[in-house]
């Protein structure tokens, strides 16, 4: 408990600039991580496919919205990934040209996480060591609370469309052996280079079967199975004696201080049959 009340406490409390930027954050993974790095202040919009329960208040804008939709925000800076920019490509020129800080970066892998968050709080006038701090408080943590001994060993559904899981050393498997879980797809090879996902297949899922103690199925914009629709498969017969638990896919799959928090705790749970 005192380890949450630690982590709670340093995403909340670190103090903002006095001449706080204004900031619109159109990737969930960007504004997760202003937010707890303690620039939720900054913040005057959030994408249209940010959480409900992340600063209800203020407006979601869309990837596809147009500079005046933008500028009537008066933002400071507009912080996006470079996918945004196929589905938007005038967007950005049109905003430096109206003097608006336009901030590119793409969701970080695992082990350039540390980088992203400095390169982040760097932008936006935060403290990148008050960040790392948080980053180094939540991974202490959660390794202090996993299991080191009868390890589950858990397959992914990312998607149930061809049964694709996640790909070795991506954010989820990582964060699924953080938490103390081993990963049995763990070489399953990305479907292109820089992807989060696998292919896996039914019939390699039936193979492993009797290496299978946890079937966890990722919901979200990704994959919208559920329990109910796992058990309706006919194949899942053979997996009957396999614990099945949903997790959302801000927890697992998104590279975010809060879905780290939330995803570690979570598989936790999971992992010892809470």
């Amino acid at each position: 408990m005192l380890c949450i009340v630690a982590i709670i406490f340093l995403l909340l409390s670190s103090p903002i600039e006095a001449d706080t930027l204004r900031v619109v954050s159109l990737y969930p993974g960007h504004s997760d991580n202003i937010y707890a790095m303690g620039g939720g202040s900054m913040l005057v919009a959030l994408s249209e496919n940010d959480d409900d329960d992340l600063l209800p208040s203020l407006p979601r804008v869309s990837l596809r919205s147009g500079a005046e939709k933008l500028l009537s925000l008066r933002p400071d800076v507009v912080i996006t990934r470079s996918f945004a920019e196929r589905i938007n490509p005038n967007l950005y020129d049109v905003l430096r040209r109206a003097g608006v800080k336009v901030l590119v970066v793409d969701p970080p892998e695992w082990d350039n996480f540390p980088e992203y968050l400095k390169t982040l709080a760097e932008a936006l006038n935060l403290n990148p060591d008050d960040a790392i701090a948080k980053l180094n408080a939540i991974i202490s943590c959660i390794r202090a609370r996993a299991l080191t001994t009868d390890r589950p060993r858990v397959f992914l559904e990312a998607t149930s469309r061809e049964l694709h899981t996640c790909a070795g050393n991506s954010w989820a498997d990582r964060l699924i052996d953080l938490a103390g879980g081993v990963n049995i797809a763990g070489e399953a090879k990305p479907l292109r280079p820089g992807s989060s996902i696998a292919a896996f297949g039914v019939e390699r899922v039936l193979k492993s079967a009797g290496n299978i103690d946890i079937y966890l199925i990722q919901t979200g914009a990704m994959n919208n199975s559920h329990t109910q629709d796992f058990y309706a498969r006919e194949w899942t017969k053979v997996l009957r004696s396999v614990k099945v638990a949903e997790i959302p896919e801000r927890y697992i799959s998104r590279p975010s201080l809060l879905g780290l928090e939330r995803g570690g705790n979570e598989l936790i749970k999971i992992f010892r049959g809470e």
